[in-house]
C-alpha cells in the first residue's frame, strides 16, 4: 500500500462567547462568518493515510450495510412490540354497557 499525503487547512479560531469554557477553536473551515469566532490563523498540515485495496473498501462498505440492517431491524423490532402492546391494551378493554343517563356528555 501506498501512503498519501493529503494536506488539510486548518483555521484557527478565538471564541469570544461569554457562554464557552473553551476559548481557542480549530476547525477545517472559518467560522469568522459567525460572531462568537475571531480568525487568528490559518494552518497546512499533511496527512498521511494508506491507500486502501478495492477489496478493503468493499469490506467497509458491507460492514456499513450490515450494521445499518442491524439498527433498522431493532428499531422495527421495538416499534412492532409497542404496536402490539397498544394492540393487546385496547383488547383488554372490557364492554360494560351502561344507562344513557350515566354518560358524563
Amino acid at each position: 500500500m501506498k501512503a498519501l499525503q493529503i494536506p488539510v487547512t486548518l483555521f484557527i479560531h478565538a471564541n469570544v462567547s461569554q457562554y464557552t469554557q473553551e476559548k481557542i477553536s480549530v476547525f477545517t473551515m472559518d467560522m469568522s462568518q459567525y460572531p462568537e469566532y475571531v480568525l487568528l490563523e490559518t494552518r497546512t498540515i499533511h496527512i498521511d493515510v494508506n491507500q486502501p485495496e478495492p477489496i478493503d473498501i468493499i469490506g467497509k462498505q458491507v460492514e456499513a450495510l450490515q450494521l445499518e440492517k442491524a439498527r433498522l431491524a431493532d428499531a422495527t423490532y421495538k416499534r412492532i412490540a409497542e404496536i402490539d402492546d397498544q394492540v393487546q391494551q385496547l383488547l383488554c378493554i372490557e364492554h360494560c354497557p351502561i344507562e344513557a343517563d350515566e354518560l358524563p356528555y
